[in-house]
């Protein structure tokens, strides 16, 4: 993935991401899956490359739809990952004391676990939406791939310091704040429209 348009060329020099940082895609970027996106790391290897999860993309379907074999409410949203393995079913939380074998992500959050303690959360009435987050697919990168990207100025790397932001995270909204924390160089991200014309 290269820029379409160099105009807002960011001179700031970026560190290496690691697992629980942010991906912030420049404002030019007009992939469907990446336009506008905040992906949180799941993975990183130098070696294997890198996992991550769109924060705000919410789709139409529920969670309750594509479990078809389990009891599980109709009002929990699944959120698209990325473009890979859509049939692949992913979740994030805060609950790492609740899902057995869940993997810390070092900023608050955790991936996977025990999904039986996970339907026994989301059917009981301690369940919070600022708790979980489920998604169908992920994002990927190959060894080496998103270092080249982020050379390139696709992404900005940055700290996730507001998890319940992450995890209610729907739309374009979260790209706009997350924009705004990452300093005066990258204001002008917020200048470009959603949907730029060229003539």
């Amino acid at each position: 993935m290269k820029q379409i348009n160099d105009i807002f060329d960011i001179k700031q020099p970026q560190r290496d991401p690691q697992s629980g940082d942010l991906l912030v895609v420049e404002p030019f970027l007009t992939e469907a899956h990446f336009r506008r996106s905040v992906i949180l790391i799941v993975d990183h290897n130098d070696t294997e490359g890198t996992v991550g999860l769109v924060l705000n993309r919410r789709s139409n379907i529920s969670l309750n739809s594509v479990l078809r074999n389990a009891s599980c409410p109709t009002h929990i949203p699944l959120h698209v990952g990325g473009p890979v393995e859509h049939g692949r079913l992913l979740y994030i939380h805060t609950l790492g004391h609740l899902f057995r074998d869940s993997v810390a992500l070092e900023n608050g959050l955790f991936i996977g676990g025990n999904f039986t303690d996970v339907l026994q959360y989301i059917n009981s009435e301690e369940y919070d939406e600022r708790c979980i987050k489920f998604f169908a697919g992920y994002s990927g990168w190959s060894a080496g791939q998103l270092k080249r990207e982020i050379e390139e100025k696709t992404w900005a790397v940055t700290n996730l310091n507001n998890t319940v932001a992450a995890m209610t995270a729907q739309d374009d909204t979260y790209w706009q704040e997350i924009v705004k924390t990452l300093g005066s160089e990258f204001r002008a991200w917020l200048l470009c429209p959603s949907e730029p014309h060229l003539n």
